[in-house]
């Protein structure tokens, strides 16, 4: 007797060809940067037509976008999971070296916060990147969790909100610099071995109060966190889907001037 093979969906079709372009195109990107691969090049990697590309993304630089939003929204949905597992990780002591450790997983991240001219550091400016970057990145995680952490006593109130905010951009914005493959300065020249460790320290002088909080305001503070990342990564995605609804309206165009150039 024979077994039935389960259909596949157009949908669902659809969706698997795009992410053979996708992880064809973030290969080509990590390995050559994006000026070192052409649309052609990912397609053969993809195994489909070089027009199939230009039907679901009308640039290169269209498609480097799509591979830093999905590196964003993994980044954030890493941090989601980890204080969700652990609400005591909402601690600025033990978020921070969390932060550290899950954005240098993603070197897309990576490649925008410390400018990285191989990578992407020239493309933050385009447009798709700057929407992700200003909702989702790490810059405005930050932002968003120092109130909150504030307002339940998980960091101190002597400072304001903004020096403190300010102060900790610049000391992350400088550690992704100092974990990139050609460091400013080797953190082993002072003695750090581990800089999770250090980052810990440091956040527990500039922004722990001297006495830690009580369980229930870690928990309500870790609740709090969540929502707001929710509310982060819900903005991002409507703005994806308002981009997407525009953009599959230009695709539907671009399909019918594909089919049609076939039959010229």
């Amino acid at each position: 007797m024979s077994r039935l093979v389960p259909l596949v969906s157009a949908a669902d079709r659809k969706v698997l060809k795009e992410q053979r372009i996708l992880d064809a195109a973030r290969e080509l990107l990590l390995r050559h940067g994006p000026r070192g691969f052409s649309m052609a090049e990912v397609a053969a990697l993809a195994g489909v037509g070089k027009g199939t590309v230009y039907l679901y993304w009308e640039s290169k630089e269209d498609l480097i976008a799509d591979l830093y939003a999905k590196d964003a929204l993994a980044m954030i949905e890493a941090v989601q999971a980890a204080v969700t597992g652990d609400a005591n990780i909402i601690t600025p002591h033990r978020f921070l070296p969390l932060m550290r450790r899950t954005v240098r997983q993603h070197p897309f991240v990576v490649a925008i916060q410390t400018q990285d001219t191989e990578l992407l550091g020239w493309f933050k400016e385009h447009p798709g990147i700057r929407r992700i970057r200003s909702t989702i990145g790490p810059v405005p995680l930050l932002v968003k969790i120092i109130p909150i952490l504030r307002e339940h006593g998980l960091v101190r109130t002597d400072l304001s909100a903004g020096t403190q905010i300010y102060a900790l951009l610049t000391m992350v914005e400088g550690m992704f610099h100092m974990d990139t493959n050609d460091p400013v300065v080797d953190p082993h020249q002072f003695g750090v071995e581990d800089p999770d460790v250090m980052l810990a320290d440091v956040s527990r002088v500039l922004l722990e109060p001297s006495s830690p909080a009580d369980s229930c305001a870690v928990g309500a503070a870790a609740s709090a966190a969540l929502a707001g990342f929710d509310q982060a990564r819900a903005e991002f995605l409507s703005e994806i889907l308002l981009a997407s609804q525009n953009e599959e309206q230009d695709k539907a165009k671009r399909e019918t001037r594909f089919w049609a150039s076939l039959h010229e």
